[in-house]
């Protein structure tokens, strides 16, 4: 019984749901869906057949970008009612998995404790640590409280929700209950690029809970694994969860932009869906401390959500711009009109060995070229199937 609760429920640590719970969660999933499929084209149909034609005949061009279309676009009752369909049902999800928590909070207690009495790995928490404003100023796609605010020494809500809202509202696009997808797109795109690359020692920046941090350890099987967040209750939550899964790990309170490592002391240093949750100038910080970290012919990988401008009908720039403007995504619409390769050959690394472009995610270890273009989606979707990848040799 034990084992099927693991492969069918998660790990030892994951918050379970009684039926009215899960009725609940199912019901906001459904809802999910039915707006996705059903709203969502005719708020396409609205973009695309009323306000390009009324702003084209107010200014004479057709419009190019999401800028030029959302105040007109932003007024309109359907886009409106999309609008509030789609925060209503990510809210709903959210409150349901919190008042879940609550109700197992002291059971889930004894877990997260029993697993770390005994550790593989290591926790290292800063409690002076200081949070950048990028983080501490946001709570994150909505997520109450985020993932800083700790209420103990031994709080780890924000870890435990982040787990069950990752693997309810991703529940068939990033690898199930282990919400692991985008750790394997990563190391799919590592082994597929630097094939020669045997780390002994990898770093994983904003690892959160660990989602991606395990895949990449089972990728990488004889290197040491370190894993950084600037959250104290995810890092306690993700140890835990490690712990159950018998990966050892060693994670540590730090700010991805200035760690305590020491120079060129890592084989690999990556992160996953990180980026779009810095500023601009963080990013900048994160793969210029990417560099001093890496040894001489080590790798720099960063995975992040696969929005590009340049490569999106209006539409889906709005779909993108919506993440920013309501969503608390603040920096995803900057991020999609980055230079990532700029960026990259900024902080130290010569742009011959830089690769950047979209990675079809996958929930294995796949090291498939053809996995890897640069234009788009083969398919033509911008926003599902696929992440942004970005690799780099020192």
């Amino acid at each position: 019984m034990e084992q099927y609760k693991q492969e069918h429920f998660g790990h030892a640590v994951m918050p379970q749901a009684n039926h009215d719970e899960q009725a609940l969660e199912d019901h906001f999933l459904a809802m999910r869906a039915w707006t996705n499929r059903n709203i969502d084209p005719l708020d396409r149909r609205l973009l695309d057949e009323v306000i390009v034609p009324e702003v084209e005949k107010e200014t004479g061009a057709a419009p190019t970008s999401s800028r030029q279309v959302r105040q007109k676009l932003e007024a309109h009752p359907l886009h409106q009612y999309w609008l509030t369909l789609s925060l209503h049902y990510q809210d709903r999800i959210w409150y349901g998995l919190d008042a879940a928590i609550n109700r197992q909070y002291d059971e889930l207690s004894e877990k997260v404790g029993a697993q770390v009495a005994s550790p593989k790995g290591s926790l290292t928490l800063n409690p002076e640590l200081e949070i950048p404003r990028y983080i501490a100023a946001f709570d994150h796609h909505r997520m109450p409280g985020s993932y800083v605010v700790d209420t103990s020494d031994f709080d780890f809500r924000a870890g435990a929700l982040y787990d069950r809202f990752a693997s309810t509202y991703l529940r068939n696009l990033n690898g199930g209950w282990k919400n692991d997808g985008r750790g394997h797109t990563l190391a799919s795109h590592v082994q597929d690029f630097h094939p020669d690359l045997k780390p002994k020692r990898i770093l994983d920046l904003g690892c959160s809970v660990g989602h991606s941090t395990l895949a990449i350890a089972e990728a990488f099987p004889d290197a040491e694994v370190f894993a950084l967040d600037v959250g104290a209750p995810m890092l306690r939550y993700g140890h835990a969860r490690a712990e159950s899964m018998g990966v050892p790990i060693h994670f540590s309170q730090q700010d991805a932009e200035h760690t305590n490592f020491e120079d060129e002391s890592f084989d690999l240093v990556c992160s996953s869906a990180v980026l779009h949750e810095t500023s601009a100038k963080g990013m900048r910080g994160v793969f210029k401390e990417c560099f001093r970290l890496l040894r001489k012919g080590g790798v720099m990988c960063h995975v992040d959500v696969p929005p590009r401008h340049e490569h999106m009908a209006l539409w889906d720039q709005m779909r993108c711009d919506f993440e920013s403007h309501y969503n608390n995504e603040p920096f995803m619409t900057s991020l999609a009109r980055t230079d990532w390769v700029k960026v990259a050959t900024d902080a130290g690394f010569d742009v011959e060995n830089v690769h950047v472009g979209y990675r079809k995610g996958t929930t294995c270890l796949k090291p498939d070229r053809t996995d890897f273009f640069t234009e788009g989606h083969p398919e033509g979707r911008a926003l599902l199937g696929s992440w942004y990848a970005c690799s780099a040799t020192k």
